[in-house]
């Protein structure tokens, strides 16, 4: 068997996915990028020749560099060249939309990371008919790197209309007067502030699911982080202040993030609780995990998100065994709504 390649395989998600591989048995796994010092090949993604040789090594690519979407597109067509699939932590839409006009051979899996991935792959373990009202609440005490944070600017410039809505009716609604949610938010255990938004991947949920309505709130324990992704939406921050922000919410606190999917309902509350080491961890064990989806042949060729071909019921067994995860409970429904408090780290 040929190896797999990490590209960016010594960032923060890089590292967890090229670790998650490892202890999952696959590879043998080789560690791509620019730093000698950390790669084990040196390749420069903007050299096409550079990228058809290393992609020839290989029998499937992760893309874990945080790289602008034509970036990713040049890797991706890479991994075309040589017959061999790709995996992306992230891109979303506007790397889909590159690449819509490819014709793909092998699966081209995108947004197989935590948000987005988890976060449209997990509530299909909820939801098995029409017309149901799902509430996401995901966030944590976490740190945002550099090229977190400037991802996250890219999407606010273009997520106008995205913060307070909501889908509702077959649509999304925005400014819906669904209210920030400040103090107590379900299944996290310290104050925090909850903001409605509505993804790209949020709206493909729902309207697979045909949902009646579907709030998502983003949480945010930290208030110097809350008040500096505020502040972002007017364009009054950069990425360094978000990571500052950041890393003082963090100072002296144990990191976790985490995912809570509640089916509303009477008289009961399905509900799934996920908990992480940090979203970096998670990303990485999830674009593992669609990495293992793939070589296993569970997920056909052509043009993929993550959420969308990965086996929901198959994906939580894997999680079970991450070393990314602290803990992941499922509420049945028919379960008591006093006994849905997770217990911290477990599984």
């Amino acid at each position: 068997m040929t190896a797999i390649g990490v590209i960016g395989g010594y960032g923060s998600v890089g590292r967890a996915a090229v670790a998650q591989l490892r202890a999952w048995g696959l590879g043998p796994i080789v560690v791509v990028g620019r730093d000698p010092a950390q790669a084990d090949v040196v390749v420069d993604g903007d050299e096409p020749a550079g990228l058809d040789r290393f992609c020839a090594s290989l029998s499937l690519v992760v893309n874990c560099t945080g790289s602008p979407p034509r970036n990713r597109v040049a890797v991706a067509d890479a991994a075309a060249r040589a017959g061999i699939p790709y995996i992306d932590p992230d891109g979303d839409e506007p790397l889909h939309t590159l690449l819509s006009d490819r014709s793909c051979a092998e699966p081209v899996v995108l947004s197989a990371g935590m948000l987005p991935g988890l976060t449209g792959l997990l509530p299909r373990l909820l939801v098995t008919e029409p017309g149901g009202r799902l509430v996401c609440y995901v966030g944590g005490q976490d740190l945002f790197t550099i090229a977190a944070a400037t991802d996250y600017l890219a999407a606010v410039d273009r997520s106008a209309g995205r913060t307070f809505a909501v889908w509702r009716g077959g649509s999304r609604v925005e400014r819906a007067g669904v209210p920030v949610i400040e103090g107590d938010v379900p299944h996290f255990s310290e104050p925090a502030s909850g903001v409605p938004f509505l993804s790209p991947e949020m709206e493909r949920l729902a309207s697979r699911l045909h949902l009646a309505e579907l709030v998502f709130y983003s949480v945010f324990p930290g208030r110097r982080l809350r008040a500096a992704l505020v502040a972002a939406q007017r364009d009054a921050v950069d990425a360094e202040a978000v990571v500052r922000a950041s890393e003082l919410d963090a100072f002296g606190r144990s990191r976790y993030h985490r995912l809570v999917f509640q089916l509303r309902g009477e008289p009961t509350m399905p509900t799934i609780v996920l908990s992480g080491r940090g979203s970096s961890e998670l990303t990485g064990a999830t674009a593992a995990m669609t990495a293992l989806a793939v070589l296993e042949g569970a997920v056909a060729p052509g043009l993929h998100f993550a959420a969308d071909v990965l086996d929901p019921a198959w994906a939580r067994e894997r999680l079970l065994a991450a070393d990314a995860v602290t803990g992941f409970r499922i509420f049945e429904a028919g379960a008591p709504v006093d006994a849905l408090e997770p217990e911290e780290g477990t599984i």
